[in-house]
């Protein structure tokens, strides 16, 4: 079914309230986590779950709805995410609804199980077109009535447009072994891609790819980095090498944490937390 690998729970949190709180939910590509948070934006609880490299299903997702009882309470609001790489950004004056499977076709293999949605950002005048496995998409959407649906790069851009006011840089977001990229100049979204890497030196290779692509200089482009990593990581060690000017997401102008090292979770669950802005 998966195993908890991390639990926060804050010591205001009232299980009998939480058709009061608000409920992210989040599918990576071989994790899975939630979080529940006040309507005064305070974190409350989170579980993260290892999949033990495998992809979320249908049924494991009835498994994990079963059997935590946080995951299957009532709440006020419910939103979700696929952080799935199968994705494809398309600017709003190109979008056609009626195009879902001609934007994928040329980049990602699609299959008959295959259902194709689209997330469009207003803000920055762009839309995600992505594909998800259609009985997963029709179990979250039977198991968490009511959820909005979004793609894992929608939910990084409002974070970053909303904690960072529109600056200029390159964002990084490490999940589940991927590299979630976006740049942005002159306040509008100038680049976005997902990387597969599997070592320090992958990782690093596509970040230098991200810059040498949106054409920034390593040496005054700040740096913003969320998710999975820390700063005695090797990532870390061999980025800072390259790129001077890095620093972590900092949530904790919007969100309120009851926590010792609220620093770390701040920036480690930008994704769960930026859900909850949607």
């Amino acid at each position: 079914m998966g195993k908890i690998i991390q639990q926060l729970i804050s010591p205001t949190f009232e299980a009998s309230h939480t058709k009061t709180y608000e409920l992210s939910i989040l599918v990576g590509v071989d994790s899975f986590g939630f979080a529940i948070l006040s309507d005064q934006q305070r974190l409350l609880a989170l579980r993260q779950y290892s999949l033990e490299d495998r992809p979320l299903d249908a049924d494991m997702l009835e498994q994990l709805h079963r059997k935590d009882e946080l995951l299957s309470a009532s709440f006020r609001n419910i939103r979700l995410a696929f952080a799935t790489p199968r994705q494809v950004i398309v600017p709003d004056r190109l979008y056609n609804p009626d195009d879902h499977l001609t934007y994928l076709e040329g980049t990602t293999r699609l299959s008959d199980r295959d259902t194709v949605l689209a997330d469009q950002v207003a803000s920055l005048h762009t839309c995600f077109v992505y594909a998800v496995e259609d009985s997963l998409e029709a179990a979250a959407r039977r198991l968490f009535s009511g959820c909005r649906i979004f793609h894992l790069g929608h939910v990084l851009l409002e974070g970053q447009r909303r904690l960072v006011n529109h600056k200029d840089g390159a964002y990084f977001h490490l999940l589940d072994g991927h590299l979630f990229a976006s740049v942005l100049q002159n306040g509008a979204l100038a680049f976005f891609n997902a990387y597969r890497y599997r070592s320090a030196k992958d990782f690093v290779y596509y970040a230098m790819l991200v810059f040498e692509q949106a054409g920034l200089s390593a040496e005054s482009t700040r740096v913003y980095l969320s998710g999975q990593l820390v700063e005695a990581s090797e990532i870390y060690r061999l980025l800072a090498r390259y790129l001077p000017l890095m620093e972590f997401m900092d949530t904790r102008a919007i969100f309120k944490f009851d926590l010792e090292n609220d620093r770390e979770v701040a920036y480690q669950y930008f994704d769960l937390l930026s859900l909850s802005l949607l």
